[in-house]
């Protein structure tokens, strides 16, 4: 029996039944894609950039395959998006490829595990044309599987050099190439209301580990500079807190009466509201692949205090935010998506005196609002993401753009 005989008997079996099956089918699939062999093709100009990813979801990941397939469409080149989004098991198998289908490459904006899914869904050998990656890991090292999996595709794209020094040892290159800003779409945002003298804003998903982004450091860090002034406030965004009931509880718990807890879903469009109607953003973060929420804060023109350590250090300097110190400590992570090594701990006392700063000075707060603007305007533009990319995709651009 074929994979797509498989597929559609999983389809009309009963929910109960798919439930207990979905470990086996998407063990065949790792196996099937796993052993069919890779032939490594030279790039098409003629044929559209073909960019797999979750274009449905508000996830971060989903956000920078749309920001890259935006960044292609600015460079002339033709691009499609082919949408994996799926269900809560990661299952879509209404993504396929009936034939073979060249493309001047295959650009997949999804971790191993979830690319060797869309491999699988798509047909790994009805993909002619290049392989591209983008892998998003925050620990020191990525895992061994990530490593050998690298084989299955032509080359590794990191966001950042931390990520790419994690990817060390892959069995493909490995090419640093951050995610574009368009500094245009943080132009006429509408500041939400502010409720205090003061605002403070962090945002994070539970899907990505609260212990890594660190809200109870960012409360205790907010606590300790300020007390119980009544004329500050922060604001906590989250989202997917239903997911983690006990983690989201315990937040709510730890949350003095100035610290305000949104768990919801939002428009983007509301998120960049709610972050230029702040005063600060904080990301007291223990490690960040990227750190894109940081990354538009600073587009937004909003000052930004964050850890010093990660991701976030190839696009902020100190004159462009306010670092935070950290140690390295023993990774702990009661929702158990990140284990073994090591990751920050933020000085709290440091980031506490941060914030002070910043309520007492407004020039400040310009000031690094308007650094922060200029150097995201300089690494992360389009044209600067461009300059990151393979050769044969910077000549296609610059022949269109002829």
């Amino acid at each position: 029996m074929n994979l797509r005989a498989a597929q559609g008997l999983w389809r009309r079996a009963p929910e109960p039944l798919r439930r207990l099956s979905a470990p086996l089918i998407r063990g065949g699939i790792e196996a099937y894609v796993r052993a069919a062999r890779r032939s490594s093709r030279p790039s098409d100009a003629s044929q559209p950039v073909q960019v797999v990813g979750y274009f449905s979801q508000p996830h971060g990941i989903g956000a920078s395959a749309r920001l890259a397939v935006r960044a292609f469409e600015a460079c002339g080149i033709d691009v499609r998006r082919v949408d994996v989004s799926g269900d809560a098991r990661g299952l879509n198998l209404d993504v396929r490829l009936d034939r073979a289908t060249p493309a001047a490459a295959w650009i997949f904006y999804m971790n191993p595990p979830e690319m060797i899914a869309a491999l699988g869904q798509l047909g790994p050998r009805r993909l002619i044309g290049p392989r591209y990656a983008c892998w998003a890991w925050e620990l020191p090292r990525a895992p061994a599987r990530w490593l050998s999996d690298a084989g299955l595709v032509d080359e590794v794209w990191a966001p950042s050099r931390y990520t790419a020094r994690a990817l060390a040892g892959a069995r493909a290159p490995v090419r640093v190439v951050p995610h574009p800003l368009f500094l245009e779409d943080y132009s006429g945002v509408r500041p939400a209301p502010r409720a205090a003298a003061f605002q403070a804003v962090s945002l994070f998903d539970f899907n990505s580990s609260a212990a890594r982004k660190n809200p109870d450091g960012t409360i205790a860090a907010f606590v300790r500079a300020f007390g119980d002034d009544p004329n500050v406030e922060l604001t906590l965004k989250t989202q997917n807190g239903a997911r983690f009931p006990q983690a989201l509880a315990a937040l709510r718990a730890a949350a003095p009466p100035r610290v305000r807890i949104i768990d919801e879903v939002w428009p983007y469009s509301r998120v960049k509201d709610l972050i230029a109607g702040a005063d600060v953003l904080i990301s007291l973060h223990r490690a960040e692949g990227f750190g894109l929420t940081p990354a538009e804060a600073m587009a937004l023109g909003v000052p930004v205090l964050a850890t010093a350590y990660s991701g976030n250090l190839d696009f902020m300097d100190e004159a462009s935010a306010l670092l935070v110190p950290s140690l390295q400590i023993p990774v702990v992570d009661p929702q158990r998506i990140y284990r073994g090594q090591t990751w920050a701990d933020p000085d709290i006392d440091a980031a506490a005196q941060g914030l002070r700063r910043l309520r007492d000075d407004a020039d400040l707060r310009a000031r690094l609002g308007a650094a922060g603007r200029r150097r995201v305007a300089e690494l992360l533009s389009p044209r600067a993401w461009l300059d990151a990319l393979p050769e044969p995709l910077r000549v296609a651009a610059a022949g269109r753009a002829r």
